[in-house]
């Protein structure tokens, strides 16, 4: 929450919908009309003891295909906020293929 009174980049997240295997929310950018969804698909495997998430985030406005890297921060962000970076066994897979514009992502502005 470091931040978030003024509605920085890293706030403004809301919780649509959560289950055992699926959470959907959405990000409002606090500056701007672009909204994105996000969605995160969880299995946990290996008798229960991992974890493996898949998450996307999409953004609502058609002319956002090109979005200096909004999209993967949305999700980054949420990951890094909640401390998993940090956790053992953390592993982040993507590409620019995957994930537009992610090797030049600066997510402390987005």
């Amino acid at each position: 929450m470091t931040g978030c009174a003024t509605g920085g980049q890293r706030c403004l997240y809301k919780l649509r919908s959560a289950s055992v295997h699926f959470i959907a929310a959405k990000h409002s950018a606090p500056f701007s009309s672009l909204t994105e969804d996000l969605s995160f698909r969880l299995v946990s495997y290996h008798f229960f003891t991992h974890c493996h998430v898949s998450a996307m985030s999409i953004s609502e406005n058609w002319y956002a295909v090109r979005d200096q890297g909004r999209n993967y921060c949305n999700l980054y962000n949420l990951v890094e906020g909640s401390g998993l970076t940090e956790s053992r066994g953390y592993k982040e897979v993507t590409s620019d293929f995957l994930c537009t514009q992610r090797s030049s992502a600066n997510c402390d502005v987005y």
